[in-house]
């Protein structure tokens, strides 16, 4: 008898209610034009397309589609589909402390990047994260989020680029939470919906301001021009650790953005 992942006993879809949902949103919504992920840190289902998130679904092929009606926190989304966007991806709903890749991060300020495959007016766009006491082995639903969004940018119809980058603050958490970012289109009914999975790391005993004692120095490979590195891979280059934050190859750290000093 093959045994089951584990991740898999503690993370059950509600298939019915997603198929019926996600039915419901195809004939009843007109898609937008406009399409995107967030890029860094890297999204759930960023790293589904990447391989480092393993037996996503068909979200691999499509980031970028995370789309439902906007209207978030309000009614738009339901309650336990909101990182597949109302339940059209329903393998991005399965959600246990261990089934998702985590980006490590701190609490404080951040460059957020999305990627847009098809620009599109923007009404404005708008950040949430999940609670101090949230439970990370049940759905995410908006009782799980804080729901006075960390950050709020409204670009009132303004087209973006194929870039969009926004200095956030994230408020102090430890450990594993969730980020839910959300783009909404200025011209069509329709938002596209992104989770981030995020190590905050443990709480260390410190106080605000104090400096964290320095951490030895870690074993890591050595950076290699023609190796692939996946999101959350480290190395160790000219004596100094680096984490890439996405696929790289070639791409010399300490020189390139897509790895983050250690």
């Amino acid at each position: 008898m093959v045994k089951e992942k584990k991740w898999m006993k503690c993370c059950r879809a509600v298939l019915l209610q997603t198929v019926v949902f996600g039915l419901f949103a195809i004939a009843g919504t007109e898609a937008a034009s406009a399409h995107g992920y967030i890029e860094s840190p890297s999204s759930r289902a960023l790293l589904c397309q990447q391989g480092t998130n393993q037996d996503c679904g068909a979200i691999v092929w499509e980031p970028q589609s995370l789309e439902a009606p906007k209207g978030f926190p309000g009614p738009s989304v339901p309650d336990g589909q909101i990182a597949s966007a109302g339940g059209l991806f329903p393998k991005l709903d399965e959600q246990c402390s261990t089934r998702w890749s985590k980006v490590p991060l701190t609490s404080g300020t951040h460059t957020f990047t999305w990627h847009l495959t098809a620009m599109h007016s923007t009404a404005k766009w708008h950040y949430y994260v999940t609670k101090p006491d949230w439970n990370p082995d049940q759905p995410l639903t908006r009782d799980q989020f804080e729901l006075i969004p960390f950050y709020e940018r409204h670009d009132n119809g303004a087209r973006p680029g194929e870039k969009v980058t926004h200095e956030v603050t994230i408020p102090e958490r430890t450990g594993y939470h969730v980020i839910l970012g959300v783009w909404d289109v200025a011209d069509t009914a329709n938002a596209f919906y992104n989770v981030i999975d995020i190590d905050f790391g443990p709480n260390d005993g410190t106080s605000p301001g104090e400096p964290s004692p320095p951490d030895p120095a870690p074993a890591y490979p050595e950076w290699n021009a023609g190796t692939v590195y996946l999101g959350g891979d480290r190395v160790t280059y000219e004596g100094r650790a680096y984490e890439a934050r996405w696929w790289t190859q070639g791409e010399r750290p300490g020189t390139a953005e897509v790895w983050r000093p250690l």
